[in-house]
């Protein structure tokens, strides 16, 4: 019983494909096992029914004189009164001709066995598939959380089972994340929508209308309206794929200086000095505007999330076939709990609420958006308190042009 139980235990370790491949092994032999006691076990009552026959030619088992088995043909003499006709065509009694027949019957009755065993093999094989397959048509999108946890061996089945769950995982954050991407772009739209609706509606409760009323209401509709268009070209930017960039060369140097020249006003109002350093004559292969947007949107962040009389450098250089961008700051720096969800759409860091920027969560998406465009990445090294290091890391398509 021990044994059993341990060759049931082996077999449950093997994989789907090496349980079918001894399961139809075994039954390939055991029918083979089955034609041969058949012919084995007919075959003797046919010849014996032959031994009676007439004139019949038969094998018989004997000795020789040394006392060895040799096999002997004998004719059986027809009976007395008995007339016998012979055909010349076959050999009366042949027993090969026995055994081909019964052959032939036995092919016919495996065959038949043979595929309703496979039948049985198949059901039997693929039952897990079926219970996987149920339980994946009872998922939608209001039971995203339900898994599968299949718990059989672990084979092929048990892969795709966990590869299955991991999917729903994945489609659960997802569907997640799309709700609160919704829920954000709604309250971003909401705002200006709402302001402006306050706006006319109090211009038009005024009894006594003046020059002024209205220049004050065109102030917020210009400044609603502007909001809103921004956010718009916002998300088309992020809806924009790899096949939509225009790629150029680009000289870092020139990149860098137009992205400090634009943002020095702001920097100086914030009290914030700006610099860059590296290997600034170095160009890459990319979208100009776009990487622009991606490297200004850091610069941004790096003073907006600071402190007076910090700093945000902004540096390049080549390290084997990727050029390097990083953006350093001296600024309030990121716990490591935020630095994971820095990059989703509309996020915001609780630990900086209220500071100095008041963005809509956009600005690092887009830039990690760029950079994938870029077939790039964007990472974060940051400590609270001390700081943060933005570093970009974008393959080098061409040889980069070195202007020294």
């Amino acid at each position: 019983m021990k044994n059993l139980r341990f060759s049931f235990e082996a077999i449950g370790k093997l994989t789907l494909r090496q349980r079918i491949a001894f399961m139809n092994a075994g039954m390939i032999l055991g029918l083979g096992v089955i034609l041969v006691l058949f012919i084995n076990l007919a075959a003797p009552l046919f010849l014996a029914n032959e031994i009676s026959i007439p004139n019949t030619i038969i094998l018989t088992t004997g000795t020789d004189a040394a006392g060895y088995p040799v096999t002997i043909i004998k004719e059986t003499p027809a009976p007395a009164g008995y007339t016998v006709q012979r055909f010349a065509s076959a050999l009366p009694g042949d027993p090969l001709v026995v055994v081909k027949y019964l052959s032939v019957v036995g092919v016919i009755l495996i065959g038949v066995i043979g595929f309703f065993a496979s039948q049985w093999i198949a059901r039997k094989s693929l039952e897990p598939v079926e219970n996987i397959s149920r339980t994946a048509l009872s998922i939608n999108v209001h039971n995203l959380r339900q898994r599968l946890d299949y718990q059989g061996a672990q084979d092929e089945v048990k892969d795709l089972a966990e590869a299955f769950d991991s999917m729903l995982q994945r489609l659960e954050l997802n569907f997640k994340d799309q709700s609160e991407f919704n829920s954000n772009l709604a309250h971003e739209l909401r705002t200006p929508l709402t302001s402006l609706r306050m706006n006319i509606e109090e211009l038009a409760s005024l009894p006594h209308k003046t020059q002024k009323d209205y220049y004050e209401f065109l102030g917020v509709t210009a400044r609603s309206v502007d909001r809103m268009e921004r956010l718009v070209n916002d998300l088309l930017l992020l809806s924009k794929g790899e096949k939509e960039i225009v790629r150029r060369p680009v000289f870092l140097g020139v990149l860098f200086e137009e992205i400090l020249n634009e943002l020095s006003p702001i920097a100086s109002e914030y009290n914030i000095s700006l610099k860059m350093s590296g290997e600034i004559e170095l160009a890459i292969l990319g979208d100009q505007i776009l990487l622009h947007r991606m490297i200004a949107n850091l610069v941004e962040n790096g003073i907006f999330y600071n402190r007076p009389g910090g700093f945000v450098e902004l540096s390049a250089h080549k390290r084997q076939d990727q050029i390097v961008i990083e953006v350093q700051d001296n600024g309030l720096g990121i716990s490591s709990q935020q630095q994971m969800h820095l990059f989703k759409r509309f996020y915001r860091n609780p630990e900086t609420t209220g500071h100095n920027g008041g963005g809509r969560g956009l600005g690092l998406a887009i830039a990690a958006h760029i950079a994938n465009l870029h077939n790039g990445k964007i990472s974060v090294n940051s400590t609270l308190g001390e700081g943060s290091t933005l570093k970009i890391e974008i393959p080098i398509l061409f040889q980069p042009i070195d202007l020294a």
